[in-house]
Formats: structure tokens, C-alpha cells, sequence
């Protein structure tokens, strides 16, 4: 091997390459390049500039590469948003339906949140794999829920459908397809308001639209009349309008009875659908579900569903926040912030009357209904005042708080007196005094607050009787529900402490009847609009009267006083039930009111008539039998298997008579 092989094969020294920055004429002539393409040495020799090229590093380039392909995604993503919000507007257009600007705000939150409204706006589902879904939920106002997903690869960029630049090999779409597929799905059926569907015509829609508005409403205090108009209602939420118009068609007069019942049964089915799909949760089907919660059989089991729905919303927060931003406002510039900020409030205000709406229902069917324990409030029950200083506080509002403080303090005292309490009766008895001072101070501020606002006057006496024939019945249900703890049923065994609570039960009864009946044109004529659970309160306290009159006579004249009130209660009842499309349960009601008065007047009669001797005094209880233990036992089922109403269950029997019958069975 010669010495030029041997130079030949021997390798450089490794080092790092330094790169060229002068051109090839340049270093060739070994002279200073200024570096510019071209340089100005070449162009001034006209000479052909080239420089040396630093090659790109793998790494880089894929960067590069993925960086451009998700540009060209957000690019294909921006065009299928514009499609779709032209595509809702044009079919907004042709429906001539459109969704009220104030509620845009609102909106956003609730897809924000994740929860899909029947007019909310169009959400993002997040990027999974290789593929980006969009689902949108899309309402027109009468259409509601309607689902619609595509998928970015299948889409070009102009938006017509067409092969994706990047395409996922076959083995990574096999076990996406694996991880994802899944045997069941659930449907998304979309909800149409009666009108579209033909069942009713707009007029008639309207007509009973105005009809619950007239009375329902103050039995359902959560809407809010300048916000929840028909137009409004119908754009927003199909459920809602449906539950609306079916009671309002309920208590029409001149509607007829196939028409309510078509409704009621329509109604049942696209409730179902409101349940069962997550994706048409919303304040407005919340609202519904309580409409028909009021005046349906199954009132417990939607009221449960309607909690739950509430909660997954979110609406128990509301109060919360709309409380830190009333706290946080001085007098000088409350309210002065922008729009969007003012219908934030408005906002807030809705979500927070409807949760009390159906905080004060969870507490009347678990008071008087037997329902499980649900909410339970925390903390003072008067803050809820402060929402009435909110600009778009409601007449209804005092009606509705009212009635929020009155129903916890009631289940408070349901929740202390249950049978097999470790309290005695020295203990029961102070209780009912302590209960008996909180009602009272409750209707003392109540009764200020409302005669104190100058926007209620119009409202003012429907209002102030209601307070009144609330606190009655607080004070009945109270000291009934202490003698049922106490196991006290015989009032001929009863102590002086116990049958001084039975008369105070039965005062309380007493002051409720004279105040429906003495103006029955703020109650009583009312009562057409109301649920059942309204009927029955009226029922069951004139018949614990009329059994405690006997009972616990306390003059002679009083029981044909009672007569006569009675017979004018059952008139008026009659006038306010008159029509056929009142709900079943108030005429059942209404037929257990009169069957009542019907056995007291015989027991009255028979009590009334001369005895052997001649004498017309009347005869003790217990010596007539047989009206009056018609009478003494007559509990209609009702009050048994539907409402927990306590004190039908008394009696009178000789404490003397029980002591014979023990004794004789100890000689058997």
C-alpha cells in the first residue's frame, strides 16, 4: 500500500461543522461578503449568488407540520359555526319566531354550564381522538332539543363534505370504534307546543294563557309578569307554554271537558320526555314540572324530579350570589353598571323565586303530605327579605318569601313533634308556646311589610287575607300535631293543659272559617284557580270544627251559628267549582264538605229532640249514638292516604266506661 491510499482512508478528526454564511463567489475569492441574497459583490459583477443552504432539523418540521394542520382545522371550524348561525336564523326567520335579545346573556351561561336549554345557544363538545365533534342544541321557539353533530374530518374547508388533509390510519379508527361504540343511545325527541301540533288554536292558547294568569299564579308565585308574557314563553320554552295553557284550559269555563282531559294526557307524555333527556334541562322546564306538580295526582314524584333537575343547574346558587352582589351595592350606585350586568340580575332573580317556589312546595308536601325529608334550609330564613329591595321584585313576591319563612318555621314543629319523640309532655307544651310566639312575630312582620308597600295596593287584600288563613292553619296543624305526639285521642281523658291546646286547635279553626267566609271575594272566589291541597285545607278545618263543637261544646248557641256558616261556605265553595273543568279533587273536596254539614245537622237535630220526660235540654254526647257516632267517626280517606292532617282521629269516651269494661274483662 502506497502513501496516497493510506491518506485516502484515514478519517477526518470529528468536530462540530461550522456553516458557511459568505456565498460560494465569495469565499472562493476569499473576500468579505455582505451576507444579502445576493450579495452586492455578485450583483455588482454580475455573478450568480448562492449560499449554503442549513439543513432543517426532523423535529422542527413536524412542529411546523402539526402546527399548520390545526390552523387549517380552526379554519374548517370557523366556517361550520358561521353555516350553523345562519342556518338557526333562517329557520327562525321562517317560523317568525325569535328569540328575545335580553336573553342572550343568560343563555351563554347555561351552555357554559354545560346544561342544554330548548332555546339555548350552540355549545362545543371537546376534541376526542383524531376527530373534533360539534354538538349543537337548536330551538326555533316552537321546536325544541334538537340535536345535530358532524364531524370536521368529513368537511372541507369551504364546508362541503370532502377528504380531511390529515386522515387517521385504519388501526387508530378500529380502536376509537372498540372504546366507543356503545349498544344503546337516547333519543332526542323534540317538543312542540300545542299550538304547532294543532291540538288547540292560538286564540284558545291565549285565552287560557291569560286564564292561569288571573288566579294560578298567586298559588305558584315564580313568574314574573313582565318578563313571562306569552309571546315570551312560546319562543323560549314549548314544555312550559303546554303546562300553561293545559290549567288555565283546566279552570276555563266555556272550554270542554275532553278538551282538559286531551290536554292533561298530551302533557304527561312530553313530561316523560323532559325527564329522561339531560339535554333539555332548563329553568323554563323546572317551572313547568312545578306547574304540574301543584295540580297532579302525582305531585310528589315530578316535585322529586323537578329538585333534581333544579339542582343539576344549579339554581340553589342563585340566591347566594344574587345576596353577595345586593351586599356589595351602596344606595348611591346600585344598579348604575352596564346592561348585560342589570340582566344578570334579572337573571338571578328568576332562578332564585323559582327555587324558593319549589322549596316552599318540597316543605307543604312533606308538612302535610308525608313526603320524606328533601331541602333543608340553612341558616336564617329572613334573608330571603332582601330579594324584595331587587328592582325586579314582583307584587307576588311577598307572597311567595312569606310563605318561605312561614314553611320552614312548619317544618320545624314537624320535625320535633313525631310520634316516639323523647320529649314529654311538660317539654311539648313549652314547645308549642315557643312556636306559638315565632308564628306571631312572624305574621307581625308580614303583616307590616305588605301593608307597607305602596306598589301592592291592588293586591293588598288578597294578600293580607292570605297571611291570616295561613297563620290559622299553622296554629291548627300545631297544637293538633302536639296532642298526637302527647297519645292523647280520648278528650274525656285529657288534662287541663292538653284540652286547653285541643281549644286553642279548635279557635284556630274557628278564626279561619270566619275569615274566608266574611269576604269571600278575596279567598273563597279564588279558590277556582287553586290545587287541590287548598280544597282539602278548607275541607278538613271546617270538619275539625264541626267534630270539636261536639266534642267541646262551649256554648249552646254556636252550633247553629256553625250550621249557617257551614251552609254559606258550601255555597260560595259551589260558585268558585262551579265549572266542569275544576280538578276532581276540589269537588271531591267540596262533596265531603256538604256530606259533613249533612251528619253535624242531623247530630244537632237529634240532640235537639224532647226526651221521654219532655225536656228539650240537650243530652250529652255519649248518650246519642247514633248521628253522633256517625258523626265522631267519620274520617274521610282522603285525609288518610293523600294529606297528614292530624285531629279527626278524636273522641270522646267516659273515662268511667273504660273502667268497666277494663274490670269486666279482668273477671272474663
Amino acid at each position: 500500500m502506497d502513501a496516497d491510499e493510506s491518506l485516502h482512508v484515514i478519517p477526518a478528526p470529528l468536530g462540530k461543522k461550522r456553516i458557511p454564511k459568505a456565498c460560494s463567489a465569495c469565499r472562493l475569492s476569499k473576500v468579505r461578503c455582505d451576507e444579502e441574497r445576493p450579495c452586492g459583490r455578485c450583483q455588482k459583477l454580475e455573478k450568480q449568488c448562492v449560499f449554503f443552504e442549513i439543513p432543517k432539523d426532523p423535529v422542527a418540521e413536524r412542529i411546523e407540520g402539526v402546527e399548520s394542520e390545526v390552523q387549517h382545522l380552526r379554519v374548517q371550524l370557523d366556517e361550520i359555526r358561521q353555516l350553523l348561525e345562519q342556518s338557526r336564523a333562517h329557520s327562525a326567520i321562517d317560523s317568525r319566531q325569535t328569540t328575545p335579545p335580553q336573553q342572550h346573556w343568560e343563555y351563554q351561561q347555561q351552555a357554559r354550564r354545560g346544561s342544554a336549554c330548548t332555546s339555548s345557544y350552540s355549545h362545543h363538545a371537546p376534541p376526542q381522538e383524531n376527530a373534533v365533534t360539534l354538538t349543537i342544541v337548536e330551538s326555533n321557539g316552537y321546536v325544541n332539543g334538537q340535536e345535530y353533530q358532524r364531524s370536521l374530518p368529513e368537511l372541507s374547508p369551504n364546508g362541503v363534505s370532502g377528504q380531511s388533509a390529515y386522515e387517521p390510519s385504519h388501526a387508530d379508527n378500529s380502536r376509537s370504534l372498540k372504546r366507543k361504540r356503545s349498544c344503546f343511545e337516547i333519543r332526542g325527541e323534540t317538543v312542540a307546543d300545542f299550538i304547532d301540533k294543532g291540538l288547540i288554536t292560538p286564540e284558545c292558547a291565549y285565552s287560557c294563557f291569560n286564564t292561569f294568569f288571573q288566579g294560578c299564579d298567586r298559588y305558584i308565585p315564580i313568574f314574573d309578569p313582565e318578563h313571562d308574557t306569552f309571546d315570551s314563553i312560546r319562543s323560549r320554552s314549548s314544555i312550559l307554554l303546554n303546562a300553561i295553557c293545559t290549567i288555565g284550559c283546566m279552570v276555563e269555563t266555556r272550554t270542554g271537558g275532553p278538551m282538559s282531559d286531551m290536554l292533561h294526557a298530551e302533557l304527561k307524555k312530553w313530561i316523560n320526555v323532559i325527564i329522561q333527556n339531560k339535554a333539555l334541562n332548563c329553568l323554563e322546564s323546572v317551572q313547568a314540572m312545578l306547574v304540574v306538580a301543584c295540580y297532579s295526582a302525582d305531585r310528589l314524584l315530578i316535585l322529586s324530579f323537578a329538585t333534581r333537575m333544579a339542582l343539576d343547574l344549579g339554581l340553589h346558587e342563585a340566591f347566594e350570589e344574587v345576596t353577595e352582589r345586593l351586599a356589595m351595592k351602596n344606595d348611591g350606585d346600585i344598579y348604575s353598571g352596564p346592561d348585560h350586568v342589570f340582566e344578570r340580575e334579572r337573571v338571578l332573580m328568576r332562578k332564585s323565586r323559582t327555587w324558593f317556589g319549589l322549596l316552599v312546595l318540597e316543605h307543604i308536601f312533606r308538612v302535610d303530605g308525608g313526603k320524606p325529608p328533601g331541602i333543608r334550609l340553612i341558616g336564617n330564613s329572613r334573608r330571603c327579605r332582601i330579594l324584595l329591595s331587587h328592582p325586579s321584585s314582583t307584587i307576588l313576591d311577598l307572597r311567595l318569601f312569606s310563605q318561605v319563612e312561614l314553611n320552614i318555621l312548619r317544618a320545624t314543629i314537624n320535625d320535633t313533634l313525631v310520634v316516639g319523640t323523647n320529649l314529654d309532655r311538660l317539654a311539648i307544651t313549652d314547645f308549642v308556646h315557643e312556636m306559638k310566639i315565632d308564628l306571631d312575630l312572624w305574621f307581625d312582620d308580614w303583616l307590616r311589610i305588605i301593608e307597607g308597600s305602596i306598589s301592592a295596593q291592588k293586591e293588598k287584600p288578597y294578600l293580607l287575607v292570605a297571611l291570616r288563613v295561613q297563620k290559622c292553619w299553622a296554629e291548627m296543624m300545631l297544637n293538633c300535631k302536639a296532642l298526637r305526639t302527647m297519645g292523647v285521642e280520648n278528650v274525656a281523658a285529657m288534662s287541663s293543659t292538653e284540652r286547653n291546646i285541643l281549644l286553642a286547635a279548635k279557635a284556630s279553626a274557628r278564626r279561619h272559617l270566619r275569615i274566608i267566609t266574611v269576604e269571600p271575594d278575596f279567598y273563597l272566589a279564588k279558590l277556582k284557580y287553586a290545587m287541590d291541597f287548598v280544597w282539602a285545607k278548607c275541607a278538613f278545618s271546617f270538619l275539625l270544627l264541626l267534630k270539636l263543637s261536639r266534642l267541646l261544646p262551649e256554648r249552646d248557641e254556636e252550633h247553629q251559628e256553625l250550621l249557617e256558616h257551614g251552609n254559606r261556605l258550601v255555597d260560595e265553595l259551589s260558585k268558585a267549582g262551579s265549572n266542569t273543568n275544576q280538578s276532581r279533587a276540589g269537588n271531591i273536596y267540596l262533596q265531603i264538605l256538604k256530606v259533613s254539614i249533612e251528619k253535624y245537622g242531623r247530630a244537632l237535630q237529634e240532640s235537639q229532640q224532647p226526651s221521654t220526660g219532655g225536656s228539650t235540654a240537650t243530652s250529652p254526647f255519649w248518650e246519642l249514638f247514633d248521628a253522633q257516632a256517625d258523626l265522631q267517626w267519620f274520617v274521610p280517606e282522603q285525609f288518610v292516604s293523600e294529606w297528614d292532617f292530624p285531629g279527626l282521629n278524636l273522641f270522646y269516651f267516659p273515662t268511667a266506661w273504660q273502667d268497666f269494661f277494663g274490670d269486666f274483662s279482668l273477671a272474663m
